[in-house]
């Protein structure tokens, strides 16, 4: 099983990215949170991998945190959730966010990430309400506060309603928290935001 790969990125795109390992281009795919991690080509990356394997190919899915690791093979062990539809969910919705969802028994919010119907989404709180707690928070975000949680709550939930991605919103939002303090009016949280969009 490979756990990690490390060498110079090579392609990077939304859905996947090109790892060079001595030589050898690896074909690594991806949820959009691992794409929006700021990196240049010819950098030298470290990609956590987990291997899926089927008769007919061998798939390896990258994530730049322990976090998005562990939520996708916590996914892809559901019923019906495979890793291309595990994928999908990951980069509809921010990990801090899919937790809250799931321990919320929160359906409705779970079928607006495109692909999740309501079916799978009750199956999802069924299976993964005892285990959603363990993975641990992302890095961006265990540098906020609690109480200023619900400050990125509002001011990222603007930003989605201004027709930002869900994940982009919430990342800027808490960049502009550390950067200038939990102080911020959530009007000037938005603005500053809304600059570094």
């Amino acid at each position: 099983m490979i756990s990690y790969l490390e060498g110079k990125l090579a392609a990077n795109s939304p859905t996947h990215l090109m790892v060079d390992v001595g030589g050898v281009g690896l074909f690594v795919h991806i949820p959009l949170s691992s794409y929006e991690v700021t990196r240049e080509l010819g950098s030298t990356v470290r990609v956590l991998t987990h291997m899926h394997v089927r008769e007919d190919a061998l798939a390896l899915y990258g994530f730049f945190t322990e976090a998005e690791r562990d939520l996708f093979e916590m996914l892809i062990a559901v019923s019906g959730i495979g890793p291309p539809m595990a994928q999908k969910i990951m980069s509809g919705v921010a990990i801090a966010d899919f937790q809250r969802q799931i321990l919320s028994e929160d359906i409705r919010g779970l079928t607006k990430i495109k692909g999740v119907g309501q079916k799978l989404a009750q199956r999802m709180v069924l299976e993964l309400k005892d285990r959603i707690s363990e993975i641990a928070p992302e890095g961006a975000e265990a540098g906020v506060e609690k109480e200023a949680m619900g400050l990125v709550e509002e001011a990222a939930t603007a930003l989605v309603g201004l027709g930002a991605p869900p994940l982009q919103a919430r990342k800027l939002v808490v960049h502009v928290i550390q950067e200038f303090g939990e102080d911020l009016a959530v009007e000037e949280v938005i603005r500053q935001a809304l600059k570094r969009m």
